[in-house]
């Protein structure tokens, strides 16, 4: 019982880490946005800046925290929609202008390249 309840917390603690860090961004970012108007350039730079905090957190945190590969999957497609979701929650509540769409496939670029470079470079 202890281990399914250590690798559910552990599962849990990735998907937070990711959704809060694409939703972190996306607020950061809607200070320095006019309008929507600018096309991909902001969908790349969140890829960017998570590819970029993905491997940061290489470095700090060098092993995996889920230990089966099952867990890395789904933590590849929960984390992303968490932060979509998320970013668009909070975009909403920031009252930031620009369809909540935008806000979604930001924040799940964001936590979707974090994800692909932990799951591709995490030592094991």
């Amino acid at each position: 019982m202890e281990e399914v309840l250590g690798l559910v917390f552990q599962f849990v603690f990735e998907v937070l880490i990711q959704a809060l860090g694409g939703t972190a961004i996306d607020l950061v970012a809607g200070c320095f946005r006019n309008s929507d108007d600018e096309g991909c350039a902001w969908f790349l730079i969140h890829l960017a800046l998570g590819a970029a905090t993905g491997g940061l957190s290489l470095l700090i945190a060098p092993t995996v925290f889920l230990p089966t590969p099952g867990l890395r999957v789904a933590n590849l497609v929960v984390a992303p929609l968490a932060a979509g979701f998320l970013a668009t929650l909070v975009a909403g509540a920031a009252k930031f202008s620009g369809a909540a769409s935008s806000h979604f496939w930001r924040g799940f670029a964001y936590a979707l390249a974090f994800g692909v470079i932990r799951f591709a470079y995490c030592g094991r």
